[in-house]
């Protein structure tokens, strides 16, 4: 069966969470946000046996009404993009680069 390998703390209710992996890694990232719109994207390392915050962030905005259905996140097919519905009528894209950076998100 399975294991636990790691326990952490995450500061903050979970709203999502995505797996995904980035053009020509060997690991799969894991992008999760917070029901307060923070986010973060964590990679595991098998060597030192802890996770690795790779991006983190606030994708709150000033307008908006927050969505009643929850969250929704997807990670584009060609990980091009991470896209965010998390407002009511307003849908938030964070680019992915080539090399697997996260970039300024926008609306």
């Amino acid at each position: 069966g399975l294991q636990p390998v790691l326990d952490t703390p995450i500061y903050g209710r979970i709203a999502t969470l995505e797996l995904f992996r980035t053009a020509g890694a060997e690991k799969d990232l894991l992008c999760l946000t917070t029901e307060r719109w923070k986010f973060s994207v964590l990679e595991y390392d098998s060597e030192n046996s802890e996770l690795v915050t790779r991006a983190m962030g606030d994708v709150q905005d000033r307008i908006g009404k927050p969505v009643d259905s929850g969250q929704i996140v997807h990670i584009d097919p060609d990980r091009r993009m991470i896209g965010l519905h998390i407002y009511d009528g307003l849908f938030k894209v964070i680019p992915i680069d080539s090399k697997g950076a996260l970039k300024e998100a926008f609306n």
